[in-house]
């Protein structure tokens, strides 16, 4: 039931509500003092394949757009494909344990608009969303809510949210996700981090110009990480 409060909360970006809390999430309150890091990694194809970088960080693929937060992932056809929340989440608790909990949600989309979705990240500690990426030209078709468990060294988390599509309602070059993420508001102790030292930037990797600096990458390496969020858990 919890996921309608959420959704009317979250009708586009701008709408996430600044230090939101999940009362009935939270173990306890407080710092901890462990770290907690969400490490994404590309969200499709099936775990274990290779998908093409099809364009480097950038706010639009187009000629002249602009070196920005987001990475372009090929899904392999162009008929609807998967897509995954993907990724290692680490604790520095040498205990693993259940860290946070996932809530797949609608942005926004329609035929005047770029159908974007999210997964929030929300931590169990204390129930605050720490981190929510964003991903562009997708649906969701597995709405459920799910938990993401940390180790010392990272669980990799793999988990079907929902399928590309032929997105009418915005530019739009071939099937693909667009992936990128969103600062949350009144949460200045998240530090993100993008993977610039694998991933090129737009003016070396862009889909109309020149790909060969293009690359594919495994889906569930962990050097392959494509965005990081670190947070002092309870904080």
């Amino acid at each position: 039931m919890m996921r309608f409060r959420f959704l009317a909360a979250i009708s586009i970006v701008g709408g996430i509500a600044a230090g939101m809390l999940f009362p009935s999430l939270v173990s306890s309150s407080g710092p901890t003092g462990y770290t907690l890091i969400a490490s994404m990694t590309p969200p499709t194809l099936s775990s274990g394949s290779s998908p093409w970088n099809t364009c480097g960080w950038h706010d639009e693929c187009t000629s002249n757009g602009q070196s920005s937060t987001a990475l372009d992932w090929d899904d392999g056809g162009d008929a609807p494909q998967s897509w995954y929340f993907r990724g290692y989440f680490h604790t520095s608790n040498p205990s693993p344990q259940i860290i946070a909990t996932g809530y797949p949600l609608y942005v926004d989309g329609g035929s005047l608009a770029c159908d974007k979705r999210t997964v929030w990240i929300v931590e169990k500690h204390n129930g605050e969303l720490r981190a929510a990426p964003v991903y562009t030209h997708t649906t969701i078709t597995n709405s459920s809510s799910f938990l993401i468990t940390g180790s010392l060294f990272g669980t990799y988390r793999n988990k079907l949210i929902g399928t590309t599509i032929n997105d009418t309602g915005c530019a739009f070059f071939g099937s693909h996700v667009h992936e990128t993420h969103i600062v949350v508001p009144n949460q200045p102790d998240v530090t993100i981090q993008r993977n610039t030292s694998r991933y090129p930037t737009i003016d070396t990797c862009e889909w109309d110009v020149d790909q060969q600096d293009c690359a594919q990458h495994q889906n569930n390496l962990r050097q392959a990480w494509t965005r990081k969020f670190t947070w002092p858990e309870g904080k």
